[in-house]
């Protein structure tokens, strides 16, 4: 890879990583997020490669550098079916955040729509960069916490509505 290229490419993964909502804090400091950079490694996943699969442990976050994805779930018959397709061109698109916190089992896959190219983090680096950098890594934690309790009340609210459509449709109103 020439100079130019990887100067190219250091540009783009610099400016993906500020678009990350847990990164924003830090995207005036060049020096932190150069930090994480340097704790991440590129990931290249062909049109059709599983990213992530879902049930399977997992300990590393994915931002979407290059390329489209594919979020899948399974329903209770064992069918796949895709619940949202997100493109690098959005800006900030990420699949993998609570594996940053914990060591369970991935609750959806991640499917390649397109060739893609990823920055990739792993919780020891992550958790390693946050006991070195406590203040920066709390803060980059509680943003985090924050997205997943928001994405949890969405849920909730969810849930309610289609509990009350089924109560509905069994009493025939």
């Amino acid at each position: 890879m020439t100079v130019d290229k990887k100067k190219k490419l250091a540009k783009i993964i610099e400016t993906k990583l500020k678009e990350v909502s847990f990164f924003k804090d830090y995207k005036n400091n060049d020096d932190v997020i150069n930090r994480i950079i340097s704790l991440s490694e590129i990931a290249f996943f062909k049109k059709g490669e599983t990213i992530i699969r879902e049930g399977d442990h997992g300990d590393e976050l994915f931002i979407i550098l290059k390329g489209e994805i594919d979020i899948i779930k399974k329903t209770l018959q064992d069918q796949k079916y895709v619940v949202t397709s997100l493109n690098a061109e959005s800006g900030g698109v990420y699949v993998g955040e609570i594996a940053l916190l914990d060591n369970d089992k991935r609750s959806a896959t991640v499917e390649a729509k397109t060739d893609c190219e990823c920055l990739v983090l792993n919780r020891d680096n992550f958790i390693k960069f946050g006991d070195e950098n406590p203040v920066i890594g709390l803060r980059i934690t509680r943003a985090i916490a924050k997205q997943l309790t928001q994405k949890l009340r969405k849920s909730n609210s969810d849930v309610i509505t289609l509990f009350s459509a089924l109560v509905d449709e069994i009493s025939g109103s």
